[in-house]
């Protein structure tokens, strides 16, 4: 397993998907949750570097979720990023911006030097696309840091062509184009092709910027290339979008025709290559006179725009829409998407923006959430069964329905009248002794306990339901757990005498959910848990009182005695029992 697990950690260093694929090929019959963790996360580069966002996706939590299974904390938090880059190819920001940082925040607990730059930069790249460029920024040159401390030559390269794109988009194309040169001499040292093409890519991008049309396609094509060989969808994609807006800016308007038209057979999840190619459409719709197709083009190329935060590409569909509505003496129109493209490109140059303040809050909430997490984590492990508790880490709804399972309600006899001469430490403690036993009772009995309200207790048996004795089971576990804690002997304080309980028991279908986000609880309900509480509020003092579905399931050494036909609010006259 560990000459297997080398063999993939290479294949993604130096992004080979034919390989990975091969090798999760090879983990296909091996039975062990670290074969079947190793291999979904393969299968999830593989499909990453394809390009191929849905099956990646589905692969990769596949593999967060086996790798959770065994305790993995660095795949852990390594696929939880990996999560967060094909959300982030496909536009998903906020989603991708959670992913980056709570990979960040386990990077950090495991001290993985080289787990917390890739983090980082993954968040730097979320501020690029939202124009937070002084935030980018500080991610960026934090996570470069990082990879400079490590000797980490790939990564440093990669960081250092994500400093260029920020110096790009800020107008600086020289230092940009500088940047872009010396990362891909880095990719070329190392052989490293995906890089490469897009080290190629933003060659090409800043040659076009500075109006070197022919030399941007000259490193553009060169980028093509390379991206076709690798069959990278995702990288075919953005640069056939480049390359169209410089045949478009270039006025070579057939040939722009003819790329539109393979563009628009291709799968583009990225906001950002389907907004260019929007633009690059409304451009040719507007040189042949489509006016209103160009307009209509245009006011959904600003929609995808918002709705993704993409602020510096607000700003240059603003810019179209105004010089539209020039041209067709729309004043109202001019003064509005004038006025948008103005403030929103102030705002991008540098002042605090709307984009800055909603992706800081994001993160002030993001880092609050997490803190709180580890402050209560500890709590929910102690008040959630474990399973569910593990579920609930890991971000999962737990909303679930159990055909069988008994349920006991516990009530102290007596308790206000007592409690009434008592001061509150001493009841707060006499409750503490008695419910940290009914808790050992319960765990000794693989019986879980749900909540405490006041002086009453209640437990549910939980029960696989594949045969008939595994059904009669969990009744047999909430009488013995009913019986141990009607032998628990404590007597009041101020009285000295003993503290008597009533127990009432019923078995039957039931729903069990985990409610709220804070101080989460694990509940349950039905008409189960009803009745079981009915059993407990008819119940004489120092009584186990079950229902004839519970008690006739129950076996020796458990004696029952028929009480007979009691009346219970909601369900009319019903036979009940004692437990001896």
């Amino acid at each position: 397993m560990d000459t297997i697990k080398a063999d993939i950690e290479h294949a993604i260093t130096i992004r080979d998907a034919g390989r990975l694929k091969q090798l999760a090929g090879e983990l296909h019959d091996v039975n062990s949750v670290q074969a079947r963790a190793l291999r979904h996360s393969a299968l999830g580069q593989a499909f990453a570097l394809h390009g191929e966002h849905a099956n990646a996706l589905e692969h990769y939590r596949i593999a967060l979720d086996e790798s959770i299974k065994i305790g993995d904390r660095v795949d852990e938090a390594r696929l939880t990023g990996s999560i967060g880059n094909v959300l982030k190819s496909v536009g998903d920001y906020t989603s991708a911006l959670e992913h980056y940082h709570r990979a960040l925040g386990m990077f950090e607990k495991l001290g993985d030097s080289a787990g917390m730059a890739v983090a980082a930069a993954g968040i730097g790249i979320v501020h690029w696309f939202n124009a937070n460029y002084v935030t980018t920024l500080e991610y960026f040159y934090r996570s470069l840091s990082e990879h400079e401390k490590n000797d980490d030559v790939a990564n440093s390269a990669i960081v250092i062509g994500n400093i260029g794109l920020v110096l790009l988009a800020t107008g600086d194309y020289d230092a940009a184009l500088e940047q872009f040169e010396k990362a891909h001499s880095l990719h070329e040292l190392r052989g490293a092709r995906h890089s490469v093409a897009h080290a190629l890519g933003n060659i090409g991008s800043a040659r076009w910027k500075s109006k070197d049309y022919d030399g941007a396609l000259h490193f553009m094509g060169q980028a093509l290339q390379i991206h076709m060989e690798l069959e990278n969808k995702r990288g075919i994609a953005l640069i056939s979008g480049n390359i169209l807006s410089v045949h478009v800016d270039m006025g070579n308007t057939k040939t722009a025709i003819e790329l539109l038209a393979k563009l628009d057979e291709l799968q583009i999840d990225d906001p950002n290559v389907g907004i260019e190619r929007e633009l690059n459409r409304a451009r040719i719709q507007e040189s042949h006179q489509e006016y209103e197709s160009a307009d209509a083009t245009l006011q959904s190329a600003l929609a995808k725009a918002r709705d993704h935060g993409l602020r510096a590409w607000e700003a240059e569909i603003h810019g179209a829409i105004r010089d539209r509505a020039q041209q067709r003496n729309d004043f109202a129109a001019y003064l509005e998407h004038n006025s948008a493209h103005i403030r929103i490109t102030e705002e991008v140059n540098g002042r605090e923006t709307a984009s800055k303040l909603a992706i800081q809050a994001k993160q002030r909430e993001i880092d609050a959430r997490e803190r709180e997490h580890q402050k209560h984590m500890a709590v929910l492990h102690s008040t959630l069964p474990k399973h569910i508790a593990d579920r609930v880490a890991r971000g999962e709804t737990v909303n679930d329905s159990f055909d069988h399972a008994s349920v006991l309600f516990l009530d102290v006899v007596g308790f206000t009248s007592n409690t009434s001469e008592l001061d509150a430490s001493t009841v707060v403690a006499l409750l503490h002794n008695m419910f940290t036993a009914f808790d050992a009772i319960c765990a000794e009995h693989n019986v879980v306990k749900i909540k405490t309200i006041g002086d009453s207790y209640l437990a549910v048996a939980f029960g696989p339901e594949d045969s008939e004795q595994r059904i009669a089971n969990s009744e047999q576990r909430i009488a013995n757990v009913a019986r141990a804690m009607m032998k628990c002997s404590y007597q009041w304080p101020h009285t000295g005498e003993r503290i008597v309980f009533r127990i009432g028991l019923h078995c039957g279908p039931i729903v069990a959910g985990v409610l709220g986000t804070e101080r989460m609880q694990y509940d349950v309900w039905g008409d189960t848990v009803n009745v079981a509480s009915r059993m407990e509020s008819t119940c004489e003092p120092g009584r186990i009182h079950a229902s004839a579905g519970l008690a006739s399931a129950l076996s020796a050494p458990i004696v029952i005695h028929e009480r007979g036909m009691i009346e219970i609010k909601g369900k009319g006259p019903m036979k009940t029992f004692w437990l001896g």
